[in-house]
């Protein structure tokens, strides 16, 4: 296993395409947002096996509008200003799942970082328990994904 790790623009133009292309087969991302989302981030992880990429994650600032909508939904608007970075894109290849590999990007995503106040949110039981793990503490009350109103995300935060 390889992590490879810095801000968008230490990382070479194939390593991005890769990102972007893992990240929007996780079907959980707005395809024509992502390129500009990830050249603006904070910092980007990607997880390689034998020269594979198995796995991604990221430290983003997301828009102003957007941290406040997030934080407003969960019912918890007062706090939006405490959390301007967000730990997001942890995917991982359905292939290497349950071996610890998010756990080992969220953990190195958070590396990259000294401010505090990250936030992220979540739909799974497992991304809860590594998050937790992690030092977030869960935030508010879930509500519904942008993406798929079905599903209720959980919104985490780590001062």
């Amino acid at each position: 296993m390889n992590i490879r790790s810095g801000k968008p623009s230490e990382m070479t133009a194939a390593d991005k395409a890769a990102f972007i292309e893992f990240v929007n087969a996780g079907g959980e991302v707005n395809p024509a947002t992502l390129p500009d989302l990830v050249e603006n981030a904070v910092a980007l992880v990607m997880l390689f096996n034998d020269g594979a990429l198995i796995g991604t994650a990221a430290i983003k600032e997301p828009h102003h509008g957007h941290r406040r909508g997030e934080f407003a939904k969960a019912n918890i608007t007062a706090r939006a200003d405490e959390f301007l970075l967000e730990l997001g894109w942890v995917v991982v290849h359905p292939d290497h799942r349950k071996r610890g590999h998010a756990g080992s990007l969220v953990r190195e995503a958070i590396a990259l970082v000294s401010a505090p106040g990250v936030y992220a949110t979540t739909k799974t039981h497992r991304m809860r328990i590594i998050l937790e793990e992690s030092g977030f503490e869960a935030m508010g009350l879930p509500y519904p994904s942008h993406l798929k109103p079905d599903v209720k995300l959980t919104l985490f935060g780590k001062r």
